[in-house]
């Protein structure tokens, strides 16, 4: 199997067993050279078979089957400091109000509603693939180079890059655009199948800086800025709009970190996150109501 991003040989990593519905044991596999891992088993699976293994995730996640805060304890922190951040940028001028703007595989659009509340408009729209719309801000469809600004917060972990999930993505944002990108971005992957991005199946994809990287390149990004609070990395095609990010730094809440390349931000081995027993038996306990009747 060949990487999708640097197109390097794939090794075998991992192996992990889920039982489920539509996914019963998963193996991972290492790109050589950049690092990236995925999982063999999701990227070879029909695609059927996986939206119908997305639809029954993002049910119980969004449904209330699983309070979503057991399996990312830091999540609505996140998404205040995440907020936050978007709304100084309008604020400021740095990004326009005007601007045309989708959070990609919006969820429950806890985010994006957290955004507009601070702003005082909906400025940030809502995108989910895998979600009916809970309120009018969502968006029905996407067209390619039309958003100004898209965000995808703990959304490249859930996308199959041999079907073309990342480059669909990032076709959508113009020429002059800017994206916002929040998932887990090591040195190394852990050779761990009990590692908490392992926990759910439908994480196929972890990421390294050196495969960022390369992505980066292939987009034609020029520039980018990691806020360190909000865990969130925005990349500019348009030089001008970074320019004027970096010379307004100062008013902003947090800290920001500055480079033409990726942001390589975390050189460690992501925490290991071990949940404790109630909460790994509440997640497995909802996991067996999707098993087939054996």
């Amino acid at each position: 199997m060949k990487c999708f991003v640097c197109g390097g040989e794939m090794t075998p990593y991992f192996e992990k067993n889920f039982g489920m519905k539509h996914v019963d044991h998963c193996e991972y596999v290492c790109c050589e050279n950049c690092g990236l891992v995925v999982s063999k088993t999701i990227y070879e699976m029909p695609r059927k078979q996986w939206e119908d293994l997305n639809y029954e995730c993002h049910s119980a996640l969004f449904k209330g089957d699983i309070d979503y805060t057991d399996i990312d304890p830091n999540v609505y922190i996140r998404f205040e400091s995440q907020s936050q951040f978007f709304s100084e940028l309008v604020k400021h001028g740095i990004f326009k109000s005007d601007w045309k703007t989708v959070d990609y595989g919006a969820g429950n659009g806890t985010l994006a509603d957290m955004t507009n509340k601070k702003i005082g408009k909906a400025w940030l729209k809502k995108f989910d693939a895998y979600m009916e719309a809970l309120d009018e801000n969502y968006l029905s469809e996407v067209s390619p180079k039309s958003f100004d600004f898209l965000v995808s917060s703990s959304v490249f972990e859930h996308l199959n890059g041999i079907d073309g999930d990342v480059d669909r993505i990032i076709e959508l944002i113009k020429p002059t655009g800017v994206m916002g990108l929040h998932t887990l971005i090591c040195e190394e992957v852990p050779k761990n199948p009990n590692w908490f991005y392992a926990l759910l199946p439908i994480h196929c994809t972890f990421w390294t800086n050196k495969a960022t990287q390369i992505l980066y390149e292939k987009a034609g990004f020029k520039g980018c800025a990691y806020h360190v609070e909000a865990r969130m990395w925005l990349m500019f095609r348009n030089v001008e709009d970074f320019e004027r990010l970096k010379s307004s730094a100062e008013k902003l809440t947090g800290t920001l970190i500055f480079s033409e390349n990726f942001v390589d931000y975390w050189k460690l081995k992501p925490e290991q996150i071990v949940f404790p027993a109630s909460t790994s038996s509440k997640i497995y306990e909802i996991l067996n109501l999707w098993k087939t009747d054996k």
